[in-house]
């Protein structure tokens, strides 16, 4: 079978990150099946699937996949309508990831896409791309919606792979790395070098904080520190990786395991830069993780810090020590580190009163940096399944954003009101001198600094939106 994945892009974001999920998928099937595979990746230069059309007939797909993020829905839409009227209806169109996950529903209802799978794909898309191949039935493939004589057929959940060392690094070869080279733009804007690529060091995550989606579980299922050291030398060797950012949903939940990761790279001596991007515990930090951080070379970290108010806190169980937050965000900053904090406003019954406790405490905080995001409830979520009592009909990116108020607001202030807070909550942080100090001092790259981020903060504050 000929497979050809697709990676729309969104409206609303300039991100050009690589599609980790394809990557992993196509190294799967390589490693356990002679499929051939073929990545045609919209996002990395922000391309119309429309010039590619050409391309896609002359290698004659047997099936075509796509994903997308929730604020890339536009895109995915597009794109399946394309394929669709190209290639015709016998070509299986299979969605997944994340979007296709939580919102399968909508996905089914509003495209032609013929099969979803979703949570963890390797195995799920392999076992259905075999099916589809030798025309068996796929019922009892876990891990799938499809259609099935004009009904939504779901098959339940997956089994997560336990062992997740025996998945192969990503297929990197498959894709023109140079491209994502010439202008990087991940889950931020603070990279020093421009040779640099993401890393997965586990999958899923075993808090249990309400409001997240969890569609790699909540097991915290690990590489060994060998295996992960190893990704680290061949991307050295193979790509001359100079930075590299650590997307882990909470890379420190092991410490003797996240340490020992470091101390390979120290030992490594290939003076690499770090950034833990999406955010580490707060709470699970000391003083000897710090400084194998920062001989490893990490400068920034994340801090999923979300609500500081007791009440919200126990509502969506998010249960941090802010004794222990506190202490680790001030020895990140004697290191040098820069921090940057993660937080939500706008959960169900929230009050102005507790959005501001909040507020107030990433005011008085010592981090460099600040997100103030608005709460998006989706499916699948445990807040979701309390709060959001009707099946979603969304049409646009710019109701996934963050930035954005129109998904349904269950706090207790408007959206007009909730708006005006968070860019409250832009202006009081970032127009502050010792902040501007700090994020001076602790971001190495000064010209992106004020090329890049600089315009994304003064958007935030007078746009209210902004393009990362």
């Amino acid at each position: 079978m000929k497979v050809l994945f697709i990676q729309p892009f969104s409206n609303v974001t300039g991100s050009n990150h690589l599609p980790v999920g394809f990557l992993y998928i196509s190294a799967y099937m390589l490693a356990h099946s002679k499929h051939e595979i073929k990545i045609i990746d919209l996002r990395a230069k922000r391309t119309p699937i429309e010039s590619k059309t050409n391309e896609i007939l002359q290698w004659k797909p047997d099936i075509v996949g796509i994903t997308g993020l929730s604020i890339e829905w536009s895109g995915i839409k597009h794109v399946t309508k394309v394929i669709r009227e190209l290639l015709g209806k016998n070509i299986p169109i299979v969605a997944g990831g994340a979007h296709a996950t939580c919102f399968s529903k909508l996905v089914m209802k509003d495209t032609s896409v013929d099969y979803i799978v979703k949570n963890e794909g390797e195995r799920t898309f392999l076992a259905l791309v075999n099916a589809l191949g030798k025309g068996e039935d796929v019922q009892n493939i876990k891990g799938i919606v499809y259609r099935k004589n004009g009904a939504i057929v779901d098959t339940g959940q997956c089994e997560f792979i336990e062992d997740i060392d025996e998945i192969p690094f990503p297929a990197y070869h498959l894709l023109d790395m140079e491209v994502y080279f010439d202008n990087p733009r991940f889950h931020t804007s603070m990279n020093i070098h421009n040779r640099v690529m993401p890393i997965l060091s586990a999958r899923g995550c075993p808090f249990q904080c309400k409001f997240c989606v969890r569609i790699l579980g909540y097991k915290f299922r690990t590489r060994s520190a060998e295996n992960v050291l190893a990704e680290i030398d061949w991307l050295v060797k193979t790509y001359n990786v100079r930075e590299l950012h650590i997307e882990d949903d909470a890379f420190n939940t092991n410490m003797k395991r996240a340490k020992n990761i470091m101390q390979g790279i120290i030992d490594r001596d290939y003076h690499l830069s770090i950034i833990l991007s999406t955010g580490i515990r707060g709470d699970l930090v000391d003083q000897e993780l710090i400084d194998v951080f920062k001989k490893a070379g990490v400068f920034r970290i994340g801090y999923g810090v979300e609500t500081t108010h007791p009440r919200i806190q126990n509502m969506i169980k998010k249960e941090l020590d802010f004794d222990k937050l506190e202490k680790s965000i001030l020895m990140a900053n004697r290191a040098g580190i820069s921090t940057n904090g993660f937080f939500i406003i706008g959960f169900p019954t929230e009050t102005e009163q507790e959005m501001m406790a909040t507020i107030n405490y990433a005011l008085k905080s010592k981090l460099a940096t600040a997100v103030f995001s608005i709460l998006k409830l989706f499916p699948g979520t445990a807040l979701a399944e309390e709060y959001l009592t009707y099946d979603p009909d969304f049409n646009d990116d710019f109701t996934f954003s963050f930035d954005s108020p129109i998904m349904p607001n269950h706090s207790a202030i408007s959206d007009k009101r909730l708006m005006q807070l968070r860019r409250f909550a832009f202006i009081r942080f970032y127009f502050n001198p010792s902040r501007i100090w700090r994020i001076f001092r602790t971001t190495p790259n000064k010209k992106n600094l004020i090329t890049r981020n600089l315009n994304i903060v003064l958007s935030l504050i007078f746009k209210g939106t902004a393009k990362y």
